[in-house]
């Protein structure tokens, strides 16, 4: 799995979600995926992620925009790796683990699969962060 494409898949999350275009941030997931929120709630599947994230983006994140940077990844079998994606969100209303509109930072950690000529995302964990992290 090429970096270049894994900072294409970063790029196109970013964009979709600072267009609050949903269903584009979803197609970035596979079909079977599993993403887990900043609160350990677990959602299962395209539809669910693209669902819960739309009415995330109706309400307390319609304004939001996120800063994405790929920290790092390395593959960990054929078609197959691990990227750590650091974020920043600011516009957003009161919501999370420390109920603020100050600028957000967490980090993301995606599991990635190889499909038809793409890279999509078979996992995905995000976590807020308290605090920068280091590069």
């Amino acid at each position: 799995m090429k970096e270049a494409d894994i900072k294409a898949l970063v790029a196109e999350i970013e964009a979709a979600w600072n267009t609050h275009d949903m269903q584009r941030f979803a197609s970035c997931f596979a079909e079977d995926a599993d993403f887990v929120n900043v609160v350990g709630v677990w959602w299962h599947g395209r539809r669910e992620i693209e669902a819960h994230h739309a009415a995330s983006h109706a309400t307390r994140f319609r304004q939001s925009r996120m800063r994405l940077r790929l920290a790092g990844s390395r593959e960990i079998a054929p078609g197959v790796a691990i990227a750590h994606v650091r974020w920043t969100m600011e516009g957003h209303q009161a919501s999370g683990p420390r109920r603020t509109t100050d600028t957000r930072l967490g980090i993301w950690t995606w599991t990635l699969q190889a499909k038809e000529g793409h890279v999509e995302i078979a996992a995905s964990h995000n976590t807020d962060t308290l605090s920068p992290q280091p590069a």
